[in-house]
């Protein structure tokens, strides 16, 4: 076992520790500072140069004998609130490691290597993906724009906070400059396939996309008791079906599907609502599945609303699901038969920075198994030996990469 991904991993887990047992460090939150200042110094110790841009992604560089284009990694470290200690930092301390044993064995390889710690990805402080996305060039000025979600703060005095605390220890550049190869992110699984199945290694062929809607019921707020059944508009009867009717289409056509919000006005247990507003979330690596999927589940709503009275009002969003590269996907297979582990393809159900750095280059990713398949909780974890792997494999994707 690499005792130093263990010692990285469980020192980044002790900053931001939440008193409900898990960790809150959301993005340039001053405990994520923290643990960026952690990873700033052992990216040093490594001999990157290290630079900041102007969406705070920290960007470790190793040379090459050529100067473009770069073989990236990395991944990020802010947390969900009361989350585990994988989520993310396994990708970036993976990636760190690796640089390490290349240093130690003198590797030197053909095209330079970058190690990248992107900014928000779980979106708690600002907006999802905002480092990624703005590394990927898709956006710029709206970083002026951003107000803080978790603080009272905009991004631009949080990115001078952070600024103020590295200063004499990274370079402040505008924007990453150079032309990437590829982009490998290793990271845990965050389901229970690979677990359940018993496979070391988690070859992903694509992150899906994500279509959301925010239905909203309107109906007439009344009286619990004194209002005949036959006389009520009541915005629940029509969300509820609905809800069901989500998980229906969703097995139907083998995609995932969950309502995880639901907002009820005025919530009295003695009133009859007046609004009900729920949040759908469907997720595949087909767009036309799920643009088919949410299309019924809106005219599901519109049909089950029509008898009780009840107005429906949608507003929609979609996120593109990114297929990984083939060559990078062969490329993680033969690692794990090299290294001699166990492997299955499998997509990702949950959304990653690599999706968003498929806009600019080729990206594939690598999973390890999670316990039980628990993650954005205080008992996410993955098996030490599973990192180890893990680590391995990515090291051995990038190398073959340089060719």
């Amino acid at each position: 076992m690499t005792s130093r991904i263990k010692e990285d991993i469980e020192a980044i887990g002790k900053i931001g520790k939440d008193p409900r047992g898990g960790n809150s460090r959301p993005a340039l939150s001053p405990e994520d500072i923290e643990a960026r200042l952690y990873l700033i110094e052992r990216m040093r110790e490594a001999g990157l140069e290290v630079y900041v841009d102007d969406a705070a992604n920290i960007i470790g560089v190793r040379k090459g004998r050529l100067k473009e284009p770069y073989v990236s990694t990395g991944s990020h470290v802010d947390t969900v609130m009361n989350g585990g200690i994988f989520d993310g930092v396994l990708g970036v301390v993976g990636g760190l490691e690796t640089m390490r044993q290349l240093n130690e064995d003198r590797v030197e390889t053909k095209f330079p290597m970058v190690l990248v710690v992107f900014t928000d990805e779980e979106g708690n402080s600002f907006m999802p993906f905002v480092g990624s996305k703005y590394f990927a060039g898709e956006i710029s000025n709206e970083l002026s724009d951003l107000k803080g979600k978790y603080e009272l703060i905009s991004f631009k005095d949080a990115l001078e906070r952070f600024l103020r605390r590295v200063e004499g220890k990274v370079k402040k550049i505008g924007r990453f400059p150079y032309a990437l190869r590829n982009h490998v992110e290793l990271h845990v699984e965050q389901g229970p396939i690979l677990y359940q199945r018993k496979v070391q290694i988690g070859v992903v062929t694509g992150v899906v996309g994500v279509q959301r809607a925010w239905v909203e019921f309107t109906g007439r707020q009344a009286h619990a008791g004194s209002t005949p059944m036959d006389m009520r508009s009541d915005p629940m009867i029509s969300a509820a079906k609905t809800i069901e009717k989500v998980r229906e289409i969703a097995i139907q056509m083998d995609m995932v599907g969950t309502v995880g919000f639901v907002e009820v006005s005025p919530n009295v247990i003695n009133v009859i609502p007046g609004k009900v507003r729920i949040g759908v979330d469907l997720r595949s690596l087909s767009k036309e599945d799920m643009k088919k999927a949410i299309s019924s589940v809106v005219s599901y709503a519109l049909e089950s609303s029509s008898p009780e009275g009840v107005k429906v009002d949608v507003t929609e969003f979609f996120e593109e699901p990114v297929l990984c590269s083939p060559r990078v996907v062969e490329e993680v297979k033969r690692s794990s038969e090299e290294a001699g582990f166990s492997y299955m393809e499998l997509p990702s159900r949950a959304v990653h920075d690599s999706q968003v750095m498929a806009k600019v280059t080729d990206v594939g990713m690598i999973f390890v198994p999670s316990r039980d398949g628990v993650s954005h909780a205080p008992e996410e974890w993955t098996e030490w030996e599973d990192c180890d792997r893990g680590q391995e494999t990515l090291k051995r994707t990038l190398l073959s990469l340089q060719s």
